[in-house]
Formats: structure tokens, C-alpha cells, sequence
């Protein structure tokens, strides 16, 4: 029976984004079944894939070392360490791989035996010895065929491996996909990887991150005081705050999929710290209370508000992957009450209030194109957020960022971009100077050459200007509006 793999699982095991599987998957190189990959067709298309042990060691040894302290240890505690027991797993997964193969292999052997000797049958004109002779050599031309196949055992251990020491979660009716390692909640593991699930206080009194169980196996990991009726339990319900997945799970769950499906909040939160990385600009770092955090979506703007002071809009400069730790840019203006309490007085554990958050400046996550933002001086804020977001979704092949700016000092996060420059191969960051507003499709088509530019989506933040020099390159190239999104600064 062919061996299928989820297309999310298939990416971590040979090590590629989501969307060069998907870009493959287009091409026509890999053949889905129900939305799964062919292993086969995985195997011959990345042969260069082997099992790496010691990166797989290091990648479970904290979880090893969590699941050895909890072993109950005999008195003289001798037990093996961590790395010897993930050792031991991976080389009883590399047994049970090659054992399966060969009993598979056999199997395919002896259906296709049956099939022979049903075409021998009726073969009646054929003596007994000739019949005999002629199967003899079918066999043994079959089994020296099963003998000399690709030996894909330690690419079935290696995810087999993977499936011991992650938890896949699977939601629906959306089909998206994220990964649970060592004790984290389902929430918390889905919120890291980019998901909007829905929740409220994150700590089982609401019961808002209800959901239902389709498959798999959960445990509780942590109490609730929300109660679920006994008939909700029979169908399967959890909380996923304080549930977590034990093998691989498929939910039913409630997701935002738009601005219009995050509620409107408002919400204390606290001042870690501020800093200035020029003249230009103060970062905000702030702290939701663990009971009462942000529901957001990257690219979104909300108000900020201090006792006395006129409000201020702002964007959220950080990914909700993060919901907590919340960061906002915000432009020094002598004239800005706000931006001058931030820049002179503020002091850590002050108190402010958030209202919000607005606007439907946020991420086509079903779009499987790789993805150029361009941002324009502080426009960068939400900029940010969004190029975190798909950080943690982890679907672009591909993310350009361009950053227009005055001069190099006004590219005021410069040496973060240059990490993610260095850091990620599928990310390249291209900082312009204020010049480039004029024409900036040069600046772009430069970097895409010999891409085509309707094979992208498009972020820009920036003033008018910019923008209706970037309307008139997308008009140009033919390139659908849909894959243009625009916020003003």
C-alpha cells in the first residue's frame, strides 16, 4: 500500500519550506492524494535526504531530558542519559523501517505471484514442466528486482523519528497545519505557528478556545475552571489551552480568517522598555497580562492610550505568534505627547491602555506566492509584523523586503533585516534610499529579473506617492489587483 506523508510533515523531513513543495506539486514533480504526499514520490525527488543523528539529537534533547525526569528512577539511579535513549529510538526506528520495507516488498512479491499463476492457468496447451519453467524465471527475475530496489528505510526512520518527538495538529474546516514539541498547550504550539485560533484568557476560565476532537489522542496538561458539559465531553470536546497532543490530532476549531473575526479589545498592558535607534524613531516594548492578551492579525493598527494624553494610532510591529510581547514603532514628534512621555519619562512597569485593533492590512495566507514588501520609513512597523507572520507560517518560498528610507541612518532596524538576510536563504532585504520612491518598479524588477512579477503578492506601507508609483508598476506588468494590498502610514 503506498506510503503517504502530510505535505507540512513531508517540508520538516526534507528540510525545504511548504512552498517548494507546493511550487513541485504545481509543476507536476509530486502527486497529492487528499491533500498528502506520495513518500515514494518524496524520496525520488530529494534523494540527496538522509538521517542526520546528531542534528536530530540536538533538535529532542531538552525533550529527552524533560522525559527522562520524570521517569520514576530506582534508588541507585542507573538509567541510561537522554542521548542514549534517543539513540536507542532512532536505531529501533532505523529496525522497524528496514523490517517493514522488507515485509512490504515481500508482500508486492507475492501479490504479483497470484496474479502470474492466474495468468498460467488457463494456459492449457502449455506442458506442466513449461509452465513450471516459465514461472521459475519470472520469480527469479522478480525477487532479484525486490532485492536491488532503492533502500528507503532510513527515510521512513527518520520520519517515523520525527512523528515520536512532534505531534502534528491538523485543523478544520481549514486545513492548516502546525507542530506541538516537548509539553506545550495545542494553543500555545498553534499561535507560535502562525495560526489565529480562537481564545480569550489562555488560562481555561473562558472556554472560547473550545474545540472538538476528530482523531488522535490529547492529554490534559494543566486544570480548567470552565466547565464542558457532560455532552460535549462525549463528542469530544477540549480546551486547547490547557489540552495538548499526545499523538498526531486533527481538530475541529474556530479560526479568524479576517480582520472581521478578531474582536475589537481593550486591554492594559505594561512597559518593558523603550529605545531610540536614531532621531527619527522610539520602540515601544510592551506586556499583556498573561490573562488578558492581544487577539490581533499581523499588519493591524490600534490605538495607544496614556491618562491625559490624546490618543495615538499605532501598528503592532511584532507577530502574533507572540501575543504577550507586544512592540509598536512610533515617530518622534515634538508636536506627539505621546511619542515625547515615551522618549523622556517612560519608565518600566508604566501603565497604558490598548483599544483595537483596526484595519485589513494583513496576510493572504492562502496564496502560495512568494511575497514583496515594501516599506517606506516607519511604515517598516507593520511591514515587520507581517514578515514575522509568514515567518512562523513558514508557506513563502520566497520573501523580498524592500525599505525605503532618507538615508542609512533612517533604515533605523537595519541590522535585524541584514540577520534575516543572512539567516534565511529565502529571504532577501534591499535597502533603498529615498530616491527609489520615484520609480521604484526598477528597484523591484532588478531584484525579481527573471521572475515574473505576476508571480508575486505585494505589501506596501508607505504615503501616497509611493503608492502611485507602485500602482503604476503593477498596471504595467498586468499584475492582479488582488495580489496588491496597501496601508498608509
Amino acid at each position: 500500500m503506498p506510503r503517504l506523508i502530510t505535505l507540512s510533515r513531508a517540508a520538516r523531513l526534507v528540510g525545504v519550506k511548504r512552498g517548494a513543495l507546493q511550487t513541485k506539486i504545481q509543476q507536476g514533480e509530486l502527486r497529492t492524494f487528499e491533500g498528502e504526499l506520495l513518500l515514494a514520490d518524496l524520496l525520488q525527488t530529494y534523494p540527496q535526504t538522509q538521517v542526520e543523528d546528531t542534528t536530530m539529537l540536538e533538535r529532542v534533547e531538552h525533550i529527552m531530558e524533560q522525559a527522562v525526569n520524570k521517569i520514576v528512577r530506582p534508588a541507585n539511579d542507573d538509567v541510561p542519559d537522554s542521548d542514549t535513549l534517543a539513540a536507542r529510538i532512532l536505531a529501533l526506528g532505523q529496525e522497524l523501517a528496514q523490517a517493514r520495507q522488507e515485509a512490504r516488498r515481500y508482500n508486492d512479491l507475492v501479490t504479483d505471484l497470484k496474479q502470474k499463476l492466474d495468468e498460467l492457468g488457463p494456459a492449457a496447451e502449455k506442458t506442466q514442466e513449461q509452465t513450471f519453467n516459465k514461472l521459475k524465471d519470472w520469480f527469479t527475475l522478480a525477487l532479484a528486482a525486490t532485492e536491488t530496489q532503492a533502500d528507503d528505510s532510513d527515510f521512513i526512520a527518520r520520519e517515523a523519528f520525527l512523528r515520536v518527538m512532534a505531534a502534528q495538529v491538523r485543523i478544520l474546516p481549514s486545513g492548516h497545519e502546525f507542530f506541538i514539541e516537548g509539553s506545550d498547550s495545542i494553543l500555545e504550539a498553534g499561535l507560535r505557528g502562525g495560526l489565529a485560533l480562537d481564545y480569550g484568557c489562555s488560562n481555561g476560565n473562558c472556554g472560547k478556545c473550545k474545540a472538538k476532537v476528530v482523531s488522535g489522542q490529547v492529554k490534559k496538561i494543566r486544570p480548567h475552571d470552565y466547565v464542558l458539559s457532560e455532552t460535549e465531553k462525549g463528542l469530544g470536546y477540549i480546551l486547547t489551552c490547557s489540552n495538548t497532543a499526545v499523538t498526531d490530532v486533527v481538530l475541529e476549531a474556530e479560526e479568524a480568517l479576517g480582520s472581521h473575526d478578531i474582536p475589537q479589545q481593550e486591554i492594559d498592558i505594561r512597559v518593558k522598555k523603550t529605545e531610540c535607534p536614531d532621531d527619527h524613531v522610539v520602540i515601544l516594548h510592551t506586556k499583556t497580562p498573561r490573562t488578558s492578551r492581544l487577539r490581533f492579525l499581523a499588519g493591524q493598527y490600534l490605538s495607544l492610550k496614556l491618562d491625559g494624553l490624546p490618543a495615538q494610532d499605532c501598528s503592532v510591529a511584532s507577530c502574533p505568534c507572540d501575543d504577550m510581547n507586544l512592540q509598536f514603532h512610533i515617530a518622534l514628534d515634538k508636536q506627539d505627547p505621546i511619542a515625547n512621555y515615551l522618549d523622556e519619562t517612560a519608565r518600566t512597569n508604566d501603565l497604558l491602555t490598548l483599544e483595537g485593533p483596526v484595519g485589513s492590512f494583513a496576510l493572504n495566507e492562502n496564496s502560495p506566492n512568494p511575497l514583496v514588501f515594501i516599506a517606506q520609513g516607519i511604515g517598516f512597523a507593520s511591514i515587520k509584523g507581517l514578515i514575522e507572520h509568514a515567518m512562523a507560517l513558514d508557506v513563502a518560498e520566497k520573501i523580498y523586503l524592500f525599505w525605503i528610507a532618507d538615508s542609512d541612518e533612517t533604515h533605523y532596524l537595519n541590522n535585524l533585516c541584514r540577520a534575516w538576510n543572512d539567516a534565511l536563504d529565502n529571504f532577501e532585504y534591499v535597502a533603498l534610499e529615498t530616491a527609489a520612491s520615484e520609480h521604484p518598479g526598477d528597484a523591484i524588477m532588478e531584484r525579481l529579473s527573471p521572475d515574473s512579477p505576476t508571480d508575486f503578492d505585494y505589501y506596501l506601507c508607505g504615503d501616497d506617492k509611493l503608492r502611485a508609483g507602485i500602482e503604476q508598476f503593477v498596471e504595467s506588468r498586468a499584475i492582479p489587483a488582488t495580489q496588491f494590498l496597501y496601508e498608509k502610514i
